[in-house]
């Protein structure tokens, strides 16, 4: 791709957050960024609520950011942000969500329980409530229920991924709230997102090992079924919605044969799908020393963006 496309503040921002990280799934020393908040108060119209309860993790209420067109004249599209920090750092604050809101979507950045609180399936439980909430509330938000898409990096990856093969797992939706609301998304961006569990060593960082070993509270030894069970890969069947993989070519934390398999997978049950390899790319994006990723940004953010304007803006 040669042709260059405008990057927003709060793209960069995004970057920035990821590219920054050290590497790891997880940041457990990092102290919290909110780099939507730190943008430039929105315009055009748009409505930026903080902290809106979506309903309960276990004892303790979850929340969101929702940026959105207040004056649309028909029920937007809708895209979640789930934000990623190997499953026990990272915020909801620091989501794409006024971008988003400004291609014309609904757009919601989630809180979910991390792991130092709740051990798995606590996660995905909590992502499938998000999106039973913004349905159930679709006609408050002027929200195509219909239309519902996801969008996560890294461990928000691996969650946006679940979501989107794990639709009709009943144990995952959880007790948090709006019971009998389909949990059903209808995209799904992965952004090098864990997708098979089986093999530990396949992470090959310290910090990657602890995060997903982290997650499970026990190795994988001692309950492999459990690991399994969070396994995007082993739930794609035939009918999940279309999805689309980002992964860098010399990830470090999250190896690209863990996008090669789902792709894999998604073609051998039909499943509407699209794989960008970012070459040079290291996790979040960041290039190899002495080179740069292609494509680059700009490519990248019009690609999610296009393919969301295909499956989410035609009713």
């Amino acid at each position: 791709m040669n042709m260059c496309f405008p990057i927003s503040r709060g793209w960069l921002l995004i970057f920035l957050t990821l590219a920054l990280a050290t590497p790891g799934l997880a940041q457990t020393n990092a102290p919290a960024t909110n780099s939507v908040s730190g943008e430039a108060p929105p315009t055009g119209g748009l409505v930026t609520l903080r902290d809106v309860v979506i309903g309960k993790g276990g004892t303790q209420d979850l929340h969101a950011d929702i940026t959105y067109r207040q004056n649309a004249t028909q029920p937007m599209p809708a895209v979640i942000w789930i934000h990623g920090g190997g499953w026990i750092s990272g915020t909801y604050h620091d989501g794409p969500i006024i971008p988003l809101a400004r291609a014309g979507y609904f757009a919601a950045s989630i809180e979910y329980r991390l792991s130092n609180v709740a051990k798995w399936p606590a996660q995905i439980q909590d992502c499938k409530l998000a999106v039973r909430w913004l349905r159930a509330n679709a006609a408050k938000y002027n929200v195509d229920p219909n239309r519902i898409g996801v969008w996560g990096a890294s461990a928000g990856g691996h969650l946006v991924a679940c979501l989107g093969t794990m639709g009709d797992v009943k144990e995952y939706e959880g007790d948090g709230g709006y019971p009998g609301t389909s949990s059903a998304v209808q995209a799904v961006v992965d952004y090098f997102g864990p997708t098979d569990f089986t093999n530990p060593d396949i992470f090959s960082t310290t910090g990657a090992k602890g995060a997903v070993t982290g997650l499970f509270e026990v190795p994988y030894a001692q309950n492999p079924d459990l690991w399994k069970s969070a396994c995007p890969l082993f739930y794609v069947k035939v009918g999940d919605p279309p999805m689309f993989l980002v992964h860098g070519d010399s990830d470090g934390t999250v190896p690209l044969e863990q996008s090669i398999v789902l792709d894999q997978a998604l073609t051998k049950a039909d499943v509407p799908h699209q794989f960008l390899i970012v070459k040079n790319g290291d996790h979040g994006f960041r290039p190899k020393p002495g080179t740069t990723i292609d494509p680059g940004l700009g490519d990248i953010q019009k690609a999610v963006f296009d393919f969301f304007d295909k499956y989410l803006k035609t009713p």
